[in-house]
């Protein structure tokens, strides 16, 4: 109990004290912060998405993906089994992919791009990216 008391009272000491403001935001009181310039909000405003294919019952979901070039797009494994992710022309594979794993790949530029499992071919799939 009294070491659980112990690291009570140290985590407590790292977040300040427990005085309910870190020693960070106290140090900061009455900084001013730089409005945002226009072209900040614009780019926030154009910032690229992350889409996400599932890997499930021997299947990608979904088989294809549309995005716009710059977008990431990230396999994560649902399944028991391994898999991975093998495009036309070999420029683009994971590794084999256990349970939870995850690949990801940026797309950069516009194009249909064709991808399999080599471990069980008959998987099948597609992103489409655009301008």
């Amino acid at each position: 109990m009294g070491g659980l008391f112990a690291a009570g009272a140290i985590v407590l000491a790292a977040c300040g004290g427990g005085s309910g403001k870190s020693a960070a935001a106290n140090d900061m009181a009455g900084m001013a912060m730089p409005p945002a310039a226009a072209g900040d909000m614009a780019n926030a405003s154009a910032a690229v998405a992350t889409e996400a294919v599932h890997i499930k019952n021997l299947a990608f979901s979904a088989a294809t993906i549309t995005v716009k070039a710059g977008s990431t797009v990230v396999w994560t494994n649902n399944d028991a089994i391994q898999h991975d992710v093998s495009f036309d022309g070999g420029g683009i594979a994971s590794s084999v992919l256990n349970h939870s794993d995850t690949f990801s790949h940026t797309f950069p530029t516009a194009g249909t791009y064709h991808y399999i499992c080599s471990i069980h071919p008959f998987m099948h799939g597609t992103v489409i990216v655009t301008a």
